[in-house]
C-alpha cells in the first residue's frame, strides 16, 4: 500500500482517466499551479465573511480534488462549502484549517508523484 493511499486513491484516479498517467501528471501540475490562488480566494472570502463566494470557491476546490479521488480533501472542502451555504459561521475557521491541512497533504502527495513517479 502506498503512503499516498490515505490522501488519494491513485488506482481509482487512474481508472477514471483510463490509465492515462500523462494526463494525471498534467492535471496534477495544473492543480498545483491553481491551488495557491484558490486558497487565497477562499481565505479572502472567509475574512470578508462573503459566504456566497466562500461556498463557490470551496465548491471549485472540492471539484478539483475529486479528479484525484482525494476523499479527505473533498470532504474538508465539502464541509466548508456546506457551512458557508448554511451560514454556520462559528465553525468556518476550524473547517478552513482542516481543509488547509488536507490541501497541504494532497499537494505533497501530488508533488511526490510528479517528481519521483508513480508508486509501484
Amino acid at each position: 500500500m502506498s503512503e499516498h493511499a490515505a490522501i488519494l486513491d491513485l488506482p481509482a484516479a487512474l481508472n477514471w482517466l483510463d490509465g492515462d498517467k500523462e494526463l494525471f501528471l498534467t492535471l496534477a501540475g495544473m492543480f498545483l499551479e491553481r491551488t495557491g490562488q484558490d486558497i487565497l480566494s477562499i481565505r479572502a472570502a472567509l475574512d470578508a465573511h462573503d459566504l456566497p463566494r466562500l461556498a463557490k470557491e470551496a465548491h471549485r476546490l472540492k471539484g478539483s480534488a475529486m479528479e484525484f479521488c482525494a476523499a479527505p480533501m473533498v470532504e474538508a472542502a465539502k464541509q466548508l462549502e456546506h457551512s458557508a451555504r448554511s451560514g454556520v459561521a462559528n465553525d468556518m475557521s476550524v473547517l478552513y484549517g482542516t481543509m488547509q491541512q488536507e490541501l497541504d497533504r494532497l499537494t505533497t502527495a501530488l508533488e511526490a508523484i510528479i517528481h519521483t513517479g508513480f508508486p509501484e
